[in-house]
């Protein structure tokens, strides 16, 4: 690595345990200390470690076999599914296991969309284009029935905005699904890093590169759905972190998915610091402090000198 790229980590890295710190202890009730660190910060903090990383890994995914910078994990219509998923929970079973509701429901909506792809004559603009127009149907199904249920209309606007108060989540499964599918990542990794190159130049024929293109788009959906099973429906993260990641660190898959996963935790254990305290005791819904928080960030990057709009 470069000077600047080792430097750029380190800042990263130190960011990263300070945001972690300030997560734990500020404004720490010393009387309740543990009851608040057991049951409510360190169980936030895993799942937003969890979400940030499977988005940003997701992103990176998509981003590179579709050699689009702005593709984006609910690009394969997970947002709807997932969506779809948590008002079902809310409206018949009154919010209960809203969380594997959502993650059942993006599971489903990616191995659909995949298989309307096609295995044979698998394309990323299919995938694309199947992905946006589920997403585009299944997003109006969800506004008709938040409109025709108004009085479940705010707890399910809350809900689908994402954020970490669900105490259904069994931490520790979730943290075992999200181990297993980091070191299965990790295994396909070399692969990402031909699929970034013109494929008839590193594979012998097509179908090989289609083969590995539906296995990184499955392990995108699998990520993306363990984000949704762990905070909900989080945009936005799956975009900037890869964006950043490479602008930052270069072009070297190996350090990108490292990176990532630093970058995507950063992200969501900084703004869940900041919707928790900005106006404390209120809490402003996750998904909007992510944009607030993330936008100024991706636009001066995306214009700086050697930015994306100016390759």
């Amino acid at each position: 690595m470069a000077k600047k790229q080792i430097l750029s980590l380190i800042i990263l890295v130190f960011l990263f345990f300070i945001c972690l710190l300030l997560c734990l202890f500020y404004k720490l009730d010393i009387h309740n200390k543990e009851l608040i660190l057991s049951y409510i910060r360190i169980p936030s903090i895993i799942k937003a470690i969890i979400s940030g990383s499977c988005l940003a890994i997701a992103g990176m995914f998509l981003q590179t076999i579709s050699k689009n910078p702005l593709a984006d994990p609910y690009l394969t219509g997970l947002s709807a599914g997932a969506g779809f998923g948590i008002v079902i929970s809310i409206l018949l079973f009154n919010s209960i296991n809203y969380s594997l509701f959502g993650f059942l429901g993006a599971i489903i909506t990616a191995f659909l969309v995949i298989l309307l792809s096609g295995f044979s004559k698998f394309s990323i603009t299919k995938l694309i284009l199947i992905g946006l127009s589920l997403n585009l149907f299944t997003g109006a199904i969800i506004s008709f029935l938040i409109l025709k249920n108004p009085d479940k209309s705010y707890e399910m606007t809350l809900i689908l905005t994402g954020g970490f108060s669900s105490s259904e989540i069994f931490d520790n499964f979730l943290i075992a699904l999200f181990i297993l599918s980091i070191i299965i990542c990790s295994i396909f990794i070399p692969k990402l890093n031909a699929l970034r190159l013109d494929n008839k130049l590193i594979f012998k024929n097509q179908s090989t590169a289609n083969k590995y293109n539906i296995i990184f788009v499955i392990l995108a959906a699998f990520l993306t759905s363990i984000s949704v099973y762990s905070a909900g429906i989080l945009g936005f993260v799956g975009i900037i972190c890869p964006l950043l990641s490479k602008l930052i660190f270069g072009n070297d898959i190996r350090l990108l998915f490292f990176t990532n996963i630093l970058l995507g935790s950063y992200l969501l254990l900084f703004s869940n610091f900041i919707s928790t305290n900005i106006i404390y005791p209120l809490q402003i819904p996750l998904g909007i402090v992510i944009s607030i928080v993330g936008v100024p960030f991706f636009i001066f990057f995306l214009l700086k000198k050697g930015g994306i709009l100016n390759n």
